[in-house]
């Protein structure tokens, strides 16, 4: 089975943590079938963190501020509801549980839109790591051909043997590491 690594800003991050943000919204959708495991990259804004402690916010810092850079958690992405954001002339028109569950504003959503369509990926049984994993445990699709050898692939029973670098600039596919084979 398949998942994805999301990348999530801190700010977003925080929201999710604490169970107000049930929706990630994004540009696009993976073609896969939901449900679907997503695990939860946190970037590394670090005026996020400084930000959340100005405000008041110091627990969240201190457990967002070990997922700098790294996975700091996982959810169920059960469905995914494609939305358009209308202009602001009828905004009063904007479904009002989008912007509760995505935690945004209407001008955030149209201006992240620009016209596009947006899709809302709900987030379930979401899970947080007591220690955060670093991106380098995740594997991606192999680029080898599919009637090349690869020995890495055979080694580990996986078609998916590129050791994930760097974090997606959105989202990208990954192995599902709790998944037996």
């Amino acid at each position: 089975m398949k998942a994805v690594l999301i990348s999530i800003q801190p700010c977003w991050c925080e929201q999710i943590v604490s169970g107000a943000k049930t929706m990630d919204v994004r540009k696009n959708a993976p073609s896969q079938a939901t449900p679907f495991k997503c695990y939860i990259y946190q970037t590394k804004a670090r005026w996020a963190f400084n930000l959340l402690r100005k405000i008041g916010f110091d627990e969240f810092a201190d457990i967002l501020e070990q997922g700098f850079g790294k996975v700091i958690g996982e959810f169920v992405c059960d469905y995914i509801r494609p939305f358009d954001v209308p202009y602001p002339a009828f905004q009063s028109k904007m479904d009002k549980s989008i912007l509760e569950q995505t935690c945004c504003t209407y001008y955030q959503l149209h201006r992240y839109a620009y016209h596009d369509k947006l899709y809302g990926w709900h987030i379930s049984k979401l899970v947080i790591y007591p220690k955060p994993k670093k991106i380098s445990e995740f594997f991606g699709k192999c680029n080898k051909p599919v009637l090349f050898d690869c020995s890495f692939c055979h080694e580990y029973g996986s078609k998916s043997c590129k050791q994930l670098t760097r974090p997606p600039q959105s989202w990208c596919y990954v192995e599902d590491n709790n998944v037996e084979v």
